[in-house]
């Protein structure tokens, strides 16, 4: 058996729903610092790996019952991913879990206005979303979220960056554009009807401003991305930066919409 039907294997066994691999040099046009190599020097595979969410889960959203269910899945991928570093590491090869969330502290963030509509541009430290779909597993939708053949956008990533010369998967398709999976002339539009802030825009992108009020405008308003924002806080790391604005800025137990995750129609049956 391969090496990359071993680790494969191993994260199915450890409860993963899907795994994909992606080559490192896939990700050429990812945005500078956010690519495999950035991340861990000598980077060659990415390791992709989902969990999914329960149908009963998703029906009953908006409700405690889904944040409770994100919480725990991140905490069960982040086991997975670390897990699976380990099984590379014992077979000689470097391998860096990336954690399934980061704190809005630790992104990187643009105001791109502030009047009349405020909106802002967010970065990570790396993209899930974009690996899962090089990898193979699914395509972006017009939601900007990820849909995959069997549970549609119902589903939790995590990556794992080695320096093993994995086997790569093939890709759905070869852009970014949806169209496979997703099928707005199908479902006419029903994740970005269904959004109550409006924030989906019905072209891939979503205004994460209008998302991140909508869940709570009071915490999430224009001057807190500002502070996130501010040049003072650019070259530090990212851990000085969240202990910094968590003082000053909590954000515990905030709800989590999924609105248009329940509205999608691909892959509820069971």
């Amino acid at each position: 058996m391969s090496l990359t039907d071993e680790v494969k294997e191993f994260a199915r066994k450890n409860r993963a729903d899907l795994v994909g691999v992606a080559s490192a040099d896939r990700f050429q046009e990812a945005p500078d610092g956010r690519r495999p190599w950035d991340l861990l020097p000598d980077a060659k595979s990415v390791i992709v790996m989902a969990k999914r969410i329960p149908i009963s889960v998703v029906k009953t959203i908006p409700s405690p019952h889904y944040n409770t269910c994100c919480s725990y899945l991140n905490e069960q991928l982040r086991v997975l991913a670390y897990k699976t570093a380990l099984f590379m590491e014992d077979r000689g090869f470097e391998a860096l879990p990336i954690d399934p969330s980061i704190s809005d502290y630790a992104r990187d963030v643009e105001i791109i206005r502030e009047q009349p509509a405020p909106e802002i541009k967010m970065l990570g430290n790396f993209s899930h979303r974009h690996a899962a779909v090089i990898a193979g597993l699914g395509e972006i939708s017009v939601a900007s979220y990820v849909v995959v053949p069997k549970f549609g956008p119902r589903v939790r990533f995590v990556s794992v960056i080695s320096t093993a010369p994995l086997k790569p998967d093939p890709r759905l398709k070869e852009d970014m554009k949806w169209g496979l999976i997703c099928k707005p002339e199908t479902c006419r539009l029903a994740c970005v009807k269904a959004c109550p802030p409006g924030a989906l825009l019905g072209d891939g992108m979503v205004s994460h401003f209008k998302c991140r009020s909508y869940r709570d405008p009071k915490i999430y308003n224009l001057e807190y991305f500002k502070e996130i924002a501010k040049p003072s806080y650019r070259g530090i790391s990212p851990i000085r930066k969240i202990s910094i604005l968590s003082r000053t800025h909590p954000t515990s137990n905030i709800e989590t919409c999924g609105v248009c995750i329940k509205a999608c129609p691909i892959g509820i049956t069971i």
